[in-house]
This record gives C-alpha cells, sequence and structure tokens, in this order.
C-alpha cells in the first residue's frame, strides 16, 4: 500500500510543480536509493530487468530512485529533466496473466530513463506494457503479482495512468491529485486502449476489484491526501508535502490500528499489516531545476528529509541494503532508531519529531540558496545534510539504547517485532 499525489505550479506557493510518494513495503524490505548517471548503449544491448530481458535504449538518462533492494526498477524516482513518477499496486479483473512480464516499478524506471517529459513517459510506457504485459511476483516474499497506476509529473503537467493487464486509461491533472492502491479513473479519461467513445466505458467498474486485503485502506488515505492538498490550495509547499506524508489519525497506534488508513504507515500485529513506509521522496521542480528530498530511511515519522541534486554524486549512504542488518547501511542504521521508538510510539514519536523538525527547517531554507549554485556546492550541501542527519539518528539511537525501561506492552507488537528482527539478524532491541 502506497500514496502519491502531486501539485502544479497554479496551486503551489512559490510557482514550482511538487511530487511526492511513500513505498510502503514489507518491514525487512529495505529501500535503497541510487542515482544513476546518464548513458550511452551499444546498439543491440539488452537489459534485465526484474523478469525479463528486453533491447536496451541507445542512450538513457541520469535518475534518482527509491527502490526496494531487489528490482530492477523504482517505485519512485526522477530524472534530469524534472519528470517525477510513482507506482501503486491495483488489483484488476485482469491479473491472471501469470507469465513474467514487466512489473509496475520497472514501467517507472524505465519511462524515467528513456522520456524526457509526460507525454513521451507515457509512450514509453504504454508501448512497453502492450508488448510485454504485466507479470511475475512484484513482492520480496511470497508470489504476488498486481497491476499498476502511476502518477507522474513533469515542468509543465501532469497525469495518472492506469492499468489492466494490457489495457490501459490515462487521465491528465488539472491543478492537484492524489492516488492510491485502487483505479480512479471512470469515464473522465483523457485516452484509453479500449474505446475512443467516453460514453462507452467506465474505466474503474470494468476493470476494478474490491480492496484486498480489505483493510488496506484505499479509499481513505486517498481521501485524507487528496482533502489536504485541497486545503491548501495556493499555499502548498514541500514542507506542506512533508507534514501530509508523516499523517497519522487522531489516536493512532500501531499496536491497536485495524486498517491501514495512515499515510505515515507503520506495520502492526494484525493479518496483512506487516508493512510499513521504507522509504519517500518529495520532489520540487522549478525555475531553479531539480530536486528531491529523501528519507532514505523507514518511519516517516521518525526520519529526516534530506536533499539531493541531480548531477552530482550521492553521499556515502554504505552499502546498498538488503533484508538482513547491516550497521553501515544508512536505512539499516536508522532502524536501531525506528524500531527502539515503536516500543513507546505515543511518547517518543513526538519528541524526536521536535528534534528533528528543527534540522529539517534549517535544510530547507539553506535549500533556497543552494538551487541557484554550483554542481560543487550542491554536492557539499547534500553531504552536509547527509552528515547532520545521521549525528542526529546516531544521538537518538544512543540515548534509546540507554533506556532499560523501553519495552513493548502490547504483547501482538511485541511478537511481530520479534519475529521480523529475528529475520533480519537484528539483536538488543526492546522486547
Amino acid at each position: 500500500m502506497c500514496d502519491s499525489f502531486v501539485a502544479l505550479s497554479n496551486v503551489t506557493q512559490n510557482g514550482t510543480v511538487i511530487f511526492a510518494k511513500s513505498a510502503d513495503c514489507e518491514v525487512n524490505e529495505a529501500n535503497a536509493i541510487v542515482r544513476i548517471p546518464r548513458q550511452k548503449h551499444v546498439k543491440g544491448e539488452a537489459v534485465r530487468l526484474t523478469h525479463l530481458v528486453i533491447p536496451q535504449a541507445e542512450e538513457t538518462y541520469e535518475v534518482f530512485l527509491t527502490k526496494a533492494f531487489w528490482t530492477y526498477g523504482a517505485e519512485i524516482g526522477i530524472n534530469e529533466y524534472g519528470l517525477a513518477m510513482g507506482e501503486e499496486a491495483v488489483y484488476t479483473t485482469e491479473m491472471h496473466e501469470e507469465q513474467d512480464g514487466v512489473i509496475g516499478p520497472d514501467l517507472v524506471r524505465l519511462g524515467l530513463e528513456r522520456a524526457k517529459n509526460c507525454q513521451e513517459a507515457l509512450q514509453v510506457m504504454i508501448d512497453l506494457l502492450e508488448k510485454y504485459g504485466q507479470g511475475g511476483s512484484a513482492e520480496l516474499k511470497g508470489n504476488s503479482h498486481f497491476d499498476s497506476s502511476f502518477l507522474m509529473a513533469d515542468s509543465q503537467e501532469a497525469y495518472i495512468l492506469e492499468t489492466a493487464g494490457r489495457n490501459w486509461a490515462i487521465r491528465k491533472i488539472d491543478s492537484f491529485d492524489s492516488i492510491s492502491n485502487l483505479l480512479t479513473i471512470s469515464d473522465n479519461y483523457t485516452r484509453c486502449s479500449l474505446t475512443t467513445s467516453k460514453a462507452a466505458l467506465n474505466w474503474a467498474q470494468r476493470f476494478a476489484l474490491p480492496e484486498y486485503p480489505p483493510n488496506l485502506g484505499s479509499v481513505e488515505r486517498q481521501t485524507t491526501t487528496y482533502q489536504a492538498l485541497k486545503n491548501q490550495q495556493g499555499k502548498i509547499t514541500v514542507k506542506t508535502f512533508f507534514e501530509i506524508m508523516r499523517h497519522h489519525g487522531e489516536g493512532y497506534h500501531p499496536a491497536t490500528a485495524t486498517a491501514h488508513r495512515n499515510i505515515c504507515v507503520h506495520a502492526g500485529p494484525q493479518e496483512n499489516r506487516w508493512w510499513q513506509a521504507d522509504g519517500v521522496m518529495v520532489t520540487e521542480v522549478g525555475e531553479h531545476g531539480v530536486i528531491a528530498w529523501v528519507t532514505g530511511t523507514s518511519g516517516t515519522c521518525v526520519s529526516i528529509f534530506k536533499p539531493v541534486f541531480l548531477g552530482v554524486e550521492l553521499p556515502d549512504i554504505g552499502p546498498v541494503p538488503t533484508e538482513h542488518f547491516d550497521p553501515r547501511s544508512l536505512w539499516w542504521k536508522h532502524e536501531l532508531l525506528h524500531r527502539r521508538a515503536m516500543a513507546d510510539f505515543e511518547n517518543l514519536v513526538p519528541e524526536i519529531r521536535k528534534d528533528f523538525d528543527i534540522i529539517e527547517e534549517q535544510f530547507l531554507a539553506e535549500a533556497e540558496t543552494v538551487k541557484k549554485g554550483t554542481l560543487a556546492e550542491k554536492k557539499d550541501f547534500m553531504d552536509y545534510c547527509f552528515a547532520i542527519a545521521m549525528q542526529a539518528t546516531e544521538r537518538w539511537i544512543a540515548t534509546l539504547r540507554a533506556r532499560k525501561d523501553l519495552k513493548f506492552k502490547d504483547e501482538g507488537y511485541r511478537a511481530m517485532w520479534q519475529k521480523l528482527n529475528a529475520e533480519a539478524g537484528l539483536v538488543g532491541l526492546p522486547a
């Protein structure tokens, strides 16, 4: 379960285009942040996707991605031209296609690498979809297949692309919109693979299945993100997007929630709730170029967004994480904070957030100047921000490690974390 939303320049405070997506995955499905530079490829070269090998393009553009460590593609990304994109799982009547195809995250990366804007990306992705179809497992564990919906934006416009097998529908966005794990296009599509007559087809009615699992909360989450943007029209900033990504409903606690109705998703002991926000990206495109803000860590409410500029190397964030604990990795190092904070969720999250908000505000303010700077200045700023964020994280890890009273109160929640920590090889955490 994931959430994506966008605000075009006609509703943002600074006239920029702002995009965001959360990657909600299995608890130990570490997300990697990856920069892939622009590359020329040999004619006839092939590229191995998650499940398929297909012809490579002659040139691929620079991309910055947040991705599950084991997939070729990504759930979230942006390229050097300011084209941003995110993917959501949707459940349709056409998911019976069992042979290997191009999974949704692969389509995100291929669209970003091969297109400069939304129009080009739509064509690239539709061509691949129609040629290869969708198929193959899209989860780390088990064998779960689903179709995909996509939200994409460039410096001028934004679109929703929804798929059902090899079928597709497109809707252009006027000012702001959001998607979750459900089909949202009815007869209001801009283009559709099945018909040119809008009276002839209601897309969602034709292809949508009942929500699965039933506690997915897709309608509630999509309503939350859409309403939050609607309420802030004309005043929307990057900080607005950070706040939406940290949404918890009133009285929420991960141990007792029965459905995923929050944008900041946390795992819980109930059936089908061993999922969490493993990474988030917020992008902003305007007259001063492209900037991405990324957590690179799970638990958005106890994470710090850090800036990434295209065209420069990423800071040292350690090895690409896997499903096994590695303290050298940014993602897993942060888990030493995140998983301790969950033991006293109602008290520790506000305390940590108060500290981290000060740091994040500093990053946002200084980024306004750095946006206009040289690549060297951008590189220095990125290195500085990642270092400061890590120092703050390490301070909290030390503080919570010293808390001998830090224990889970809910037995089911404690048992869930014990099992997941053991699977990852994490020891010494609250029980």
